[in-house]
């Protein structure tokens, strides 16, 4: 086996509790994985490189452009003249040394023989730092470097910029990998800018476009702005390095772990509906993570036992839209896979208002290579319609910041550092397109005609350079598009261009409206949201479109009628949306969003609708819990009627069904704001007393059910679960009985789980009382609950100081949450004392564990040893929950490595994974990782896989702790060989099945 260099791709860091994941990294001492082909030695000439590719049987790969021309190039875009410019990060890994000015470079290359080859190179700008992306406009182009949004143009026409602007700037800018990259210009005229994942706050430098301009936060968020006006501002989703849209206007981002993620929900709809708690805003169109599977065909190494054969360094993802590749590709995402030397494919297919996906080829990638310095970054299409590979094609990819001291210096990082190709991928039989692009000097009416070439490329030049030159004399041509038999891509750039030149009248748009395509419609809608106040007619044509048979253009009219000012009318368009469409999330998320403060009223057109009772129950949920959210008893009470106003001939099944999903849809709304139901319930008006007997026989249903052994788990919890939106007083004695003696632990946690968001003195005594008999899982659910409440943690401290409750059971981060109590009396007692659980100067905890490293370690004693100490955060095998990072990443990882990351978990901490803590309104804290950030709400993930959803109009304050979410001091709970068994679990437990042998340590 070939071992030239080693391929560093992740390298597992240790935070959040145990550890804590930031990539992976080849090392010489992991386990080989066979390869596919014969190993070769790296690096290969260009013609060894094509004759080592394996491509998708139909096509072919060739060189377009190579070192010297191109060093280290991770973008490239084609300009109205065909040339390709080349963004040459030539500063990666570690930048310019001190007094070294910036290496990273754009140049301009072209193809003047005609050949294929681009073989004439100009330097347009150089002394760049760290430049991730480009894209042209009005001559010069836009580029992202470190931290900033810069212009630059040549304006003496020597091929030389001279002109530099600053457009934006505050981009984070720490790691190369994760900063701002890809500016493109989209459908909709304006410029759209990858996150990075690291944020920032962005502030307008351009002098013209200052102004007033604030600073915009990019937290959670991607970026966007006008490049003819400015305008910048923060939009969903964010993206690590790629950013791609599809032939009609959807984006596509992706990360390390993901793929190809569609961004299906904009921030401005959330922004419309405080209450609407939304957990997320996009859509892992193809499997990612764990469930992501790529087949490479080059021996390379992983430390992550758990992501072999997954994507762990996805980027540059792109959705091909040229017209070379066969008819069967369009539409179809690529993504890179560096690490794995190859480029993934997937075919995309409608799924309600996203995507889903299935493998371009069954356990073949679409291109891979058996050589390991072959490292796609990027993909493109262009003006010849082909697919165009960038590939930095070097030794080592990883950054050195996630690597471990002892391997940053490597000198192999810079093997590498002189080369750079880019690659076109064609149909076997392909020629060269005889039309070569002259865009620049061709006319306006030209152009308009452009916009209906097959190639994506040609439409969004035509339109750039129509943009551009604000060419509003070709608007006939242009309406004549949307309205004529073009096709519907021609159609929709014609009304985004229309729109662009300020020409697009509301006639136009109910032309697209009326469309025979359902994507012209879509956009049609779109572009009428902020015409619908001043046209009825507008408006009227809009809502018809609300039970359209396309599901996308049902989403996106929900989301547009937020703005329609016809009340009545809208809200039965809406609720005829949901009748049609309501099975998929998005859509539901859509009329939520478009009804703030009319809920209500919606419910009840939609229990109009001829819709089965399955499929109602959850509408009804989530309508009733936005009601409950606004806390308006005459709401409230109209939503409970519905309870007694069900057809006489439903089935009492289906009765029930709708009657829970109102009471809990409900108890969820008012429980976000801090208010228990039957408290509203004192509050209704008069009118609605008679609901309330109505409300008690459904949890009178729901305790029988609960108390019964007949219906399955599910049918039990999910009354268990409601409940929890009586009184304690009602269903105290049935749940205290079910914690008690019922025979499934299922039913056992879930009712402690209920009891404990109850306030009764009793209930703590009571929990206590059973706390010996209780499973492992059962005393870690029973202390969670004693810590709901100040007066229930003062009894489980009177335990602890009678010791009838060792420390050891609390775990260090219930501990945590002690010695940092927001009730000063319990967080001084709990100081005094847990002192022995208080971490201890961490140098002299690490001193004294050494000695666990000179011990013989039993790993099946450190299995049991996790999973009483780690699992609640952390997943290894088949045992524990995944809250923080995939922690089984430690096969080549030294014992001494593992140890000081387990007993020093703050060392160094991703952002990802930083504990944080929300106190609400009402005075409740809610500590844990932050999960999801929208504009109306937080989702904080915490251990054992809980989620919490607070709005924010109910935060008080949001504080980073600026610590791992599970707090040092595990080594309270661990004696020396305890320590030794937990590493070697940690370590080697893919090998203790037996049939393969530890390695030694």
């Amino acid at each position: 086996m070939n071992i030239y260099v080693a391929k560093l791709l992740r390298f597992s860091l240790f935070a959040c509790g145990c550890l804590f994941v930031a990539a992976q990294l080849d090392l010489l001492l992991a386990t080989e994985k066979p390869a596919a082909t014969t190993p070769i030695k790296s690096p290969l000439t260009i013609a060894d490189s094509l004759a080592n590719f394996q491509l998708h049987p139909d096509l072919k790969i060739e060189l377009a452009a190579a070192e010297p021309d191109v060093i280290d190039p991770v973008a490239i875009r084609f300009d109205e003249q065909g040339r390709m410019w080349v963004v040459e990060m030539r500063d990666y890994p570690n930048g310019p040394g001190e007094g070294e000015p910036p290496r990273s470079r754009i140049s301009v290359l072209e193809d003047r023989d005609g050949d294929g080859r681009f073989e004439t190179s100009q330097v347009f700008a150089d002394n760049l730092l760290f430049a991730t992306g480009i894209q042209p406009w009005q001559g010069g182009v836009i580029v992202t470097v470190a931290g900033e949004v810069i212009y630059l143009k040549d304006t003496t026409g020597d091929g030389v910029a001279d002109l530099r602007e600053t457009w934006f700037s505050g981009f984070v800018a720490k790691n190369p990998q994760l900063r701002a990259n890809h500016p493109t210009l989209a459908l909709d005229n304006h410029v759209y800018v990858a996150n990075g994942l690291r944020g920032g706050s962005v502030v307008t430098e351009r002098q013209q476009w200052a102004g007033d301009a604030k600073p915009v936060s990019i937290s959670g968020m991607d970026f966007r702005f006008d490049p003819l006006a400015g305008k910048p501002e923060g939009v969903s989703g964010v993206g690590q390095f790629g950013l791609s849209f599809d032939d009609f206007g959807n984006r596509f981002t992706c990360s390390n772990r993901n793929p190809c993620i569609h961004i299906v929900l904009a921030d401005r709809y959330i922004k419309r509906n405080p209450f609407l708690a939304v957990g997320a805003v996009v859509n892992d169109v193809s499997p990612a993570g764990t469930i992501s599977r790529v087949y490479p065909i080059s021996n390379f190494w992983t430390t992550s036992t758990l992501h072999e054969g997954q994507f762990t360094a996805a980027c540059g993802v792109t959705i091909y839209r040229g017209d070379a590749l066969p008819a069967a590709f369009r539409g179809n995402s690529f993504t890179c896979e560096p690490t794995g030397n190859l480029v993934h494919r997937d075919v995309l297919t409608p799924s309600g208002a996203t995507f889903a996906s299935t493998p371009g080829r069954d356990k073949v990638e679409f291109l891979a290579s058996p050589d390991t310095w072959f490292r796609p970054v990027n993909l493109t299409v262009g003006p010849d319609g082909a697919l165009y590979v960038v590939d930095m094609y070097r030794a080592v990819i990883e950054h050195p910041q996630w690597m471990p001291e002892e391997l940053r210096d490597r000198t192999d990082l810079e093997y590498g550092n002189d080369r750079g190709r880019i690659w076109r991928i064609t149909p076997k039989n392909w020629k060269r397109p005889t039309e070569q692009p002259q865009l620049a000097s061709a006319t306006s009416e030209k152009l308009v005609e452009y916009l209906t070439h097959n190639n994506a490329w040609w439409r969004e030049t035509s339109q750039r350079l129509l943009i551009e030159r604000q060419a509003r004399n070709v608007h006939p041509q242009l309406e004549k598009l949307v309205s004529g038999d073009a096709k519907p891509t021609a159609a929709v750039h014609a009304l985004w261009t229309l729109n662009g030149l300020s020409l697009l009248s509301d006639d136009v748009i109910a032309t697209g409206l009326a469309h025979s395509s359902p994507r012209v419609r879509e956009q049609a809608v779109r572009l009428s949201e902020s015409r619908q106040s001043k046209s009825q007619s507008l408006q009227a044509a809009v809502m018809k479109l609300a039970d359209d048979d396309d599901p996308r253009v049902r989403f996106q009219t929900a989301l547009s009628l937020g703005d329609a000012t016809s009340n009545e009318e809208r809200l039965t368009a809406l609720a005829d949306a949901l009748a049609v469409g309501g099975a998929d999330p998005w859509t539901r998320l859509a009329v939520f969003s478009a009804a703030p403060n009319h809920e209500q009223e919606l419910l009840k057109r939609l229990w109009t609708k001829s819709v089965a009772p399955e499929k109602l129950a959850p509408l009804a949920t989530e309508i009733a819990a936005l009601v409950g959210s606004r806390q308006k008893p005459e709401e409230i009470g109209g939503v409970l009627q519905n309870l007694t106003t069900l057809p006489a001939d439903m089935p009492d099944a289906a009765k029930r069904q709708l009657q829970a999903a109102l009471i809990s849809g409900l108890g969820q709304g008012l429980g976000r704001r801090g208010v228990k139901l039957d408290a509203m319930l004192n509050k209704l008006p008069a009118e609605f007393a008679g609901t309330q007997a109505a409300v008690q026989n459904v949890f009178q249903q729901a305790k029988s059910t609960a108390a019964n052994a007949e219906p399955d788990l599910a049918a039990r919890t999910a009354a268990i679960e409601l409940l929890q939106y009586t009184t304690f007083a009602d269903a105290g004695s049935t749940l205290m009985e079910l914690i008690e003696n019922d025979p499934a632990q299922a039913i056992r946690l879930a009712s402690i789980d209920v009891l404990a968001g109850f306030h009764d003195d009793s209930i703590g005594p009571f929990l206590l009382t059973g706390f010996s008999g209780q499973t492992p899982a059962g005393r870690r659910a029973v202390i969670n609950a004693l810590l709901r409440n100040d007066s229930r943690a003062t009894l489980l401290l009177d335990e602890i100081e009678a010791q009838t409750i060792a420390v050891a059971e609390l775990g260090a981060t219930n501990v945590n949450r002690l010695t940092k109590h927001k009730n000063p009396a319990l967080k001084t007692r709990a100081g005094q004392l847990l002192a022995s659980a208080i971490p201890a100067d961490r140098k002299e905890v690490l001193a004294k564990y050494q000695a666990a490293l000179t011990l013989k370690p039993d790993p099946q004693q450190g299995r049991a040893l996790f999973e009483k100490n780690c699992s609640t955060c952390h997943r290894v095998s088949n045992i524990g929950v995944e809250i923080g990072p995939d922690i089984a990443d430690s096969r080549t990882r030294q014992p001494a490595a593992l140890l000081t990351d387990i007993l020093n978990p703050n060392r160094a901490i991703d952002a990802n994974y930083v504990s944080y803590s929300i106190v609400t309104e009402q005075g409740t804290t809610v500590t844990g990782i932050i999960a999801a950030e929208t504009a109306s709400s937080i989702t904080i993930k915490q251990p054992e896989g809980k989620h919490v959803t607070v709005l924010r109009q109910d935060i008080d304050e949001v504080i980073s702790n600026g610590i791992s979410l599970m707090p040092e001091g595990l080594e309270k709970n661990l004696t020396l060989q305890q320590m030794a068994d937990l590493i070697a679990f940690i370590k080697n437990w893919r090998y203790l099945d037996g049939n393969v042998p530890l390695r030694e340590r």
